[in-house]
């Protein structure tokens, strides 16, 4: 026998059953021993996971822990092809983008997922801060190597927020839209957001981070009160709680998806796709980019998906980045 043993392992074991598993079964089926068992057992505890255990009886299954990345690292594993092989997990971090950039240069692969449970630094655009609270919601980040110039480095935040709107509208009936460039908004409040930061040559992207953050079980409470009017949640939107794993896994599944059509097919589909899906086209916009102010009708995006305005004297402008308020639609 061996000592050796994964946590996967015991809970496949555990929900296979639908009573108690004996200790003694455990390890007779998985080739260890009893101490080890009952170590892992402790763990899978102390991580969260509910677990009813009887002297008699051995062990049963009671509850999964509401993020658990064991449970996302199996899913991955069958469904996909490069989206989540390898995940690197931290209970706090400054800043999940900062970590994965961090490990790409150290040379993870493409694909390495980046979750916290927390950040004390979460990147939004523009410089601001992403409010990111414990035991909330999804903080993650994907460690990209696209063999696209940097001139198309939007394309990956336009397929992420396809990815992410695609995986929310498969799990809940929320009606999540997006907003030009990256905001994952319903009605008009923020649900989520997508952070792409490159390293990149004249000619080549070098290292792409693609940062995500969804509010899943976040309550008014946790907002400062600058967001409160401003900001929303699977959870306010739906009256209840949500796994964060299922929403973790459905999301890297649709990247995992979409990145392969980008590959495969270019950045056409993904911008027909994000079109589909965006509410600020055919919108009367303000779009404040530095010191400038700009109103007009959206009329579409560009190849490079920067933003077509068509301003009050009917002329067309692009603009490739700036804060976008949704004033109304061309036809109120």
């Amino acid at each position: 026998m061996t000592n050796r043993i994964k946590n996967e392992d015991i809970i496949e074991l555990l929900k296979s059953r639908a009573g108690f598993v004996s200790g003694a079964e455990i390890a007779d089926t998985l080739g260890v021993t009893r101490a080890a068992v009952w170590k892992k057992i402790k763990l899978l505890i102390k991580n969260g996971y509910v677990i009813g255990s009887s002297p008699a009886k051995g062990y049963k299954l009671l509850k999964s822990p509401e993020l658990s990345i064991g449970e996302i690292r199996k899913f991955l594993s069958v469904h996909s092809t490069t989206i989540g092989k390898e995940i690197i997990f931290f209970e706090t971090v400054g800043s999940t983008n900062t970590a994965a950039m961090e490990f790409a240069a150290k040379g993870y692969p493409e694909g390495t997922v980046v979750i916290a449970d927390a950040q004390t630094g979460g990147k939004g655009r523009l410089g601001r801060t992403w409010v990111s609270p414990p035991g909330r919601n999804l903080y993650m980040s994907i460690i990209m190597k696209p063999e696209i110039p940097p001139r198309d480095a939007t394309v990956l935040t336009f397929m992420s927020a396809v990815a992410c709107t695609s995986a929310i509208k498969k799990l809940t009936s929320v009606p999540v839209s997006i907003k030009w460039p990256n905001d994952l908004i319903v009605g008009n409040k923020k649900l989520g957001g997508i952070l792409t930061e490159i390293r990149a040559d004249m000619d080549r992207i070098i290292t792409a981070i693609i940062g995500i953050g969804i509010n899943i079980n976040l309550e008014t409470e946790d907002m400062p009160d600058d967001i409160k009017t401003l900001a929303t949640s699977i959870k306010l939107e739906t009256g209840e709680s949500h796994s964060r794993t299922i929403f973790a896994v459905e999301i890297l599944k649709e990247i995992d998806k979409w990145y392969d059509t980008l590959i495969k097919l270019g950045k056409k589909t993904i911008i027909e796709e994000w079109l589909q899906l965006s509410s600020t086209i055919g919108q009367t916009v303000k779009v404040t980019t530095g010191d400038a102010v700009i109103t007009g009708i959206a009329e579409g995006i560009d190849s490079e998906g920067m933003l077509i305005l068509k301003l009050p004297d009917a002329s067309l402008k692009k603009i490739s980045a700036g804060d976008l308020t949704i004033l109304r639609t061309a036809s109120s």
